[in-house]
């Protein structure tokens, strides 16, 4: 799954400053967050995600982006980890 960031101007103005970026299905106007946005809005590449301040990324879609992210897989200790560990006790 793609995903795209799609700005929201502050105060209902298009020449304001972006005041949120929504993160979208690519080529959809619906936010994560079910927010509906324009197919005007600027639109950039997700992978600019790590480059957007968190305060301006909206929180509701950072939420759903990291539910649908693939869940690491648990870790096992190491033998000697494992060994640490029991002999600490």
């Amino acid at each position: 799954m793609i995903f795209e960031l799609k700005a929201e101007y502050g105060c209902a103005s298009e020449d304001a400053e972006i005041h949120l970026w929504h993160l979208v299905r690519e080529g959809s106007v619906l936010a994560l967050c079910e927010r509906e946005m324009t197919s005007e809005s600027p639109t950039r590449s997700a992978l600019a995600l790590r480059d957007v301040f968190p305060e301006r990324l909206c929180q509701d879609c950072r939420r759903r982006y990291c539910e649908l992210l693939p869940s690491m897989p648990p870790t096992t200790p190491t033998a000697a980890t494992a060994q640490a560990v029991r002999g600490a006790g």
